[in-house]
């Protein structure tokens, strides 16, 4: 994917986001299905990127698995080694508003004081703390942790706890107004859902039965999210497929497999773009309820999102 972006000379952020999906619906169309393996892959170790970030960071090095700008390396104690290329992505451009006082009291303290008379204070109680607000986008560069040397960087990451997580999702799920009941009847399937009731099969492991379940809430979460183009339920169902396997990516599970077979792509690339969209929209909410330490990692490179 990378070396078509290269030779078609791009030359700025959004046309590398553009070129990287049409690739990637060239690839698979040539029948090179692990190209949208390595980009589930890539969203699943960078949840708190954008899904035009992670677009990105894929087309350029899909090996990446900790990204930080040069000046954070070298906060953490490493630098970027000479001649290393930087990742393009996007970064967030923020102002502040200024402090807004109210009206009336805008006006008084405007008042000029009497001869012989002091200015009265203004008051702190009217007056508005500074707002940040977004200008827009600009182009940074971010370099992965193969390409720095130094000290090295803790592990942080923990065992994940699968009984914990499926009561975690069982609770996000009630939170989203859907409603989890078992039934035997259900059988020979595991699973099913519908207009956001979800019926699983009773006396299921934890490894088994979260897995399932996060299908089944992808699969319900992607009806609420709003979007340009008519979706058929088959590719419903494939967007389901690989949320979850996004997420169970993103946990380490061996489960994955059970997802990794998932095609997002029916000859329309702007289609191919907007549901690898949802996907991330609907991996990063999941995450966000039953793993919070990595959909938002405490030490995440600042204003690369």
């Amino acid at each position: 994917m990378l070396n078509t972006i290269q030779n078609n000379q791009i030359t700025t952020s959004w046309q590398l986001a553009q070129a990287s999906v049409n690739s990637l619906a060239e690839a698979i169309q040539l029948g090179h299905s692990e190209a949208l393996f390595t980009y589930l892959q890539t969203m699943a170790k960078f949840p708190t990127y954008s899904a035009r970030n992670v677009l990105l960071i894929a087309a350029q090095r899909p090996t990446a698995t900790h990204l930080e700008g040069m000046r954070s390396w070298n906060d953490l104690g490493r630098s970027v080694r000479p001649g290393e290329k930087g990742i393009r992505i996007f970064a967030p451009m923020l102002g502040v508003k200024p402090a807004i006082q109210n009206g009336s009291q805008a006006e008084e303290n405007s008042k000029k004081p009497a001869r012989g008379k002091k200015a009265a204070a203004p008051s702190k109680e009217t007056t508005q703390p500074p707002e940040t607000q977004l200008l827009g986008f600009r182009g940074v560069y971010v370099f992965d942790v193969s390409q720095t040397g130094g000290e090295p960087l803790p592990d942080s990451r923990q065992p994940v706890d699968v009984a914990e997580k499926l009561e975690k999702l069982s609770t996000f799920a009630h939170a989203q107004g859907m409603t989890v009941e078992y039934a035997d009847w259900i059988r020979p399937n595991k699973s099913s859902s519908y207009r956001g009731k979800i019926r699983l099969l009773p006396d299921m492991p934890p490894a088994e039965g979260l897995p399932v379940l996060l299908r089944e809430v992808a699969s319900q979460l992607l009806y609420t999210i709003r979007r340009r183009t008519f979706v058929a339920r088959a590719l419903h169902q494939q967007e389901a497929t690989a949320a979850a396997f996004v997420v169970c990516e993103a946990l380490g599970l061996e489960s994955k497999t059970a997802f990794s077979d998932c095609q997002l792509y029916y000859g329309d690339s702007r289609l191919l773009a907007e549901s690898l969209a949802v996907v991330h929209r609907t991996a990063a909410a999941i995450l966000g309820a039953i793993s919070p330490e990595i959909a938002a990692p405490a030490d995440a490179a600042q204003g690369v999102n």
